[in-house]
């Protein structure tokens, strides 16, 4: 059974504990042995990620190397690479290619985006301690085109890549991804054949392809990562995006499905502030998390209680790039943004509603 959460643990430990601390589920911080005691005997570790995130990487990395530690050398899962560069990733597990390698063998920039270096300390690892890596994806054309259309919307070759059935959702994820979808869908012109706040049959429609691909993302990483473990008798260590890993609604869920016996554990970032909710991961890793706008400044959450002690949520500004347009603007590193298109910012979340 969990731990359920410690609100007061949880409190005590943002801004007093380094970035990339561990902590167990009630908030005590992990480390060394206690952090490998921890993880061992898990047959799936899944640890959450924000993509641009450099210390949820280095976590990421941290987390690999305790493993290795303490004497278990996974398998390891990428989100990150889709199946039909299996074969990059194979040669590169067999010694053929070099890190230096992959960015372009995988086409990195162009079929994920976020950048290689923050994932090369994971690759550095898997080639100097021969751990194998597995690609967990889809190519993203291909899974929307398949969530949407089903199986007849693919080619032959193309239906051979896909899970040999999609598993639903459970009803929590569901309704999460839901109220995502609608938040998204607000922000949209209202159609002229639908009146303000009811729902189209094209948005109907568009909900029920987004929740299909959804559905088809974690089937086919689960299907990847039970195959991975079958394929080379280790337990697989999964990278992914947190809304995939959350609550363990996502792959965990699908896990659940085909590798009845296995023992799953969910590691999530938690950005300081409020203590997570019950069951949100297993095991969660302390990094407050940034944003860097492309005008110039960057900004870190301070959660509940902030500096002050009874302040509210905020996004606190931590740099402005010199010459830039927030520069201009008057922004100041310290500064606090506390509302945005007249709304609370409660969140970093709540900037990109605004």
């Amino acid at each position: 059974p969990q731990t359920p959460p410690s609100p007061d643990a949880f409190a005590t430990r943002a801004g007093a504990v380094a970035q990339g601390t561990f902590l167990d589920g009630a908030g005590r911080p992990l480390a060394g042995q206690e952090l490998a005691r921890a993880l061992s005997g898990a047959d799936y570790i899944l640890i959450g990620e924000s993509h641009p995130s450099p210390c949820d990487h280095a976590a990421q990395a941290a987390l690999l190397r305790a493993l290795i530690d303490a004497g278990t050398k996974p398998a390891v899962g990428l989100e990150m690479a889709d199946v039909t560069r299996q074969d990059v990733l194979a040669a590169f597990s067999a010694g053929k290619l070099a890190v230096a390698d992959l960015p372009r063998a995988l086409a990195w920039e162009k079929t994920w985006g976020f950048p290689f270096s923050l994932y090369a300390p994971i690759f550095e690892l898997a080639a100097q301690h021969g751990l194998p890596v597995y690609a967990l994806n889809l190519p993203a054309e291909l899974a929307r085109r398949a969530g949407a259309g089903g199986i007849e919307a693919t080619t032959p070759a193309e239906a051979a890549l896909l899970p040999g059935e999609i598993i639903p959702a459970p009803e929590r994820a569901t309704a999460k991804l839901t109220a995502f979808f609608a938040e998204h869908a607000a922000m949209m012109p209202t159609s002229k054949a639908s009146p303000a706040g009811a729902p189209s049959k094209a948005a109907a429609e568009r909900l029920r392809s987004f929740l299909a691909v959804q559905a088809l993302w974690d089937t086919q990483m689960a299907y990847a990562a039970y195959a991975a473990r079958a394929g080379s008798g280790r337990p697989v260590l999964i990278l992914a995006g947190g809304g995939h890993v959350e609550y363990g609604d996502g792959i965990a869920a699908r896990l659940r499905r085909l590798d009845r016996q296995a023992r799953i554990l969910t590691v999530m970032p938690w950005r300081g502030g409020a203590a997570p909710e019950a069951g949100e991961g297993d095991i969660y890793f302390y990094c407050p998390l940034l944003f860097q706008s492309r005008l110039g400044f960057s900004l870190e959450m301070a959660g509940p209680g902030g500096p002050g002690g009874s302040a509210p949520p905020c996004a606190l500004v931590t740099d402005v790039a010199a010459g830039s347009r927030a520069e201009t603007a008057g922004l100041l590193p310290g500064d606090a943004v506390t509302a945005a298109g007249g709304k609370a910012v409660t969140a970093l979340a709540d900037l990109h509603m605004a």
